[in-house]
């Protein structure tokens, strides 16, 4: 019977401790800074590893908790803009057939491009869409030219001068009969 109870004292002391200890060694990685990486590294197998350059990639992260790996150069058409743990290089976009490329893409910057002469951005928060400009219809002066941020924008006047000839042209027509109906009455 006592072997009994050894056991059992035993396995209660095993369940109550491992959990202890387990969850001891995890904060002491955790504190040993394997998971707390710096603003200026990445998490790469457990270790915490200095970021590449703006225009590198991580060929090989490191090997040596806090140190870096291999950097490599991006490619000719490839590009990282900012410190990084990418095991590759971003491809660099390209223009919409009515953009044309502001500035070339360079291993630290992606290919700028902006609406073609003639469009604007559908969206001015989401440059990616081009519609060509609008035309204001012929004898409305055009008050902000169309450019690749905005559309055209149009006067309003000429909608105002088109009002006020409709009054002079057509309420005349109809007073004369509402004139005469209301003389013969009398």
């Amino acid at each position: 019977m006592t072997s009994h109870r050894l056991l059992a004292t035993f396995r209660w002391l095993l369940l109550i401790l491992i959990p202890g200890i387990v969850y001891s060694k995890f904060r002491s990685r955790q504190n040993g800074n394997h998971f707390d990486c710096g603003s200026d590294e990445y998490l790469s197998g457990g270790l915490c590893c200095k970021l590449c350059n703006p225009g590198e990639f991580a060929w090989q992260p490191c090997t040596v908790p806090h140190t870096r790996g291999i950097c490599e150069r991006c490619d000719p058409g490839m590009f990282t803009d900012a410190g990084n743990g990418l095991d590759s290089c971003r491809a660099c976009s390209s223009c919409d057939k009515n953009q044309e490329m502001v500035s070339n893409c360079s291993a630290t910057s992606d290919r700028k491009c902006q609406c073609r002469i003639g469009h604007f951005y559908a969206d001015p928060q989401s440059p990616e869409f081009c519609l060509p400009c609008s035309k204001c219809p012929q004898g409305v002066p055009v008050l902000q030219e169309c450019n690749s941020r905005a559309n055209t924008v149009c006067s309003s006047a000429g909608t105002n001068q088109g009002n006020r000839l409709f009054l002079l042209t057509v309420l005349p027509t109809l007073a004369v009969p509402a004139v005469f109906c209301y003389c013969l009455r009398r």
